[in-house]
């Protein structure tokens, strides 16, 4: 098996779009999609500029709070298939787990019935802003075991330096997940490792050589420091759920303008974007038939 280099400068880029999260209102942007429709119309925006990975939060539209029904989250994913087929999708299993107070049962849920190309899975435990977000070693292989199962590809969401440690300890073990092996690197959350490009390099150096890995870091760290990933090998995600803005002072009209500022870095130092067949090829998916 052909697995990718993590510092192979030559393959393409994957850019996930992740369009809302559980924190951001709104308020604070009105742009912000938060119904199906609207959620929707921002990935075939995003797919539109470049985007070839879709990370999914599901709210609720008459509250417009972050919610884990499996029955919200489908009407999004069937909205998002309707309108952009192509995409690969992939949904959360923190869906706001830290204020929602969800259990472990609950927040995998979602995956179990709607079996998605891949699934974000936190692997570790901190506290996260005001709210303590509890990721067990065991809650940890449970959903790594049952997403293989699935054939739903896990990326770990890394938030510190330990948690490497904890993804090295759950592969060890054989057959739990396939290779390769998918990392998001979570730079900038409060309560997590601060967003320095010392910080990214070290996490980078830390991981095994034959992995893919993307740069997540929150708010105006989003462009610097995933331009820094894509310039060592790496990915990138962008969306409103990590930034509002699309630079200093100036909110985004839309996730495509981010989207569209990661396509310009990926082609500015001299690397190609990834289509949503390259991305399904580099990360191993296969088309579910079954």
């Amino acid at each position: 098996m052909d697995l990718p280099k993590k510092l192979d400068t030559e393959r393409k880029v994957i850019i996930t779009v992740a369009p809302v999260g559980s924190w951001a209102t709104k308020g604070m942007n009105p742009n912000l999609p938060i119904t199906p429709e609207e959620i929707s119309t921002e990935v075939q925006r995003s797919y539109d500029a470049g985007a070839s990975v879709v990370h999914i939060h599901a709210r609720d539209p008459d509250t417009q709070k972050p919610t884990a029904k499996s029955s919200t989250y489908k009407v999004i994913c069937e909205a998002i298939r309707k309108s952009c087929p192509e995409i690969l999708i992939q949904i959360s299993t923190g869906t706001g787990a830290a204020v929602l107070n969800l259990s472990a049962e609950e927040r995998i849920r979602p995956i179990e019935e709607l079996k998605p190309e891949l699934a974000s899975l936190n692997a570790g435990s901190l506290n996260m802003n005001q709210s303590v977000f509890i990721n067990s070693a065991e809650t940890i292989e449970q959903y790594a075991r049952k997403m293989t199962e699935l054939r739903v590809k896990p990326e770990f969401e890394v938030y510190d330096f330990s948690m490497i440690s904890n993804v090295e300890e759950l592969i060890r073990k054989p057959g739990i997940v396939p290779e390769p092996h998918v990392y998001g690197l979570v730079l900038g959350v409060r309560g997590g490792i601060p967003a320095t490009v010392k910080n990214l390099v070290y996490m980078v150096d830390a991981l095994p050589d034959e992995c893919t890995w993307q740069v997540i870091a929150i708010g105006k760290n989003q462009t610097p420091l995933g331009a820094v990933g894509v310039v060592m090998g790496g990915s990138m995600r962008v969306g409103f759920e990590d930034n509002l803005y699309v630079r200093r002072g100036v909110l985004a009209r839309s996730n495509a303008e981010l989207v569209q500022k990661a396509v310009d870095i990926t082609r500015l130092v001299g690397r190609q974007v990834a289509s949503p067949e390259d991305a399904r090829q580099l990360l191993h998916i296969t088309t579910k038939t079954d």
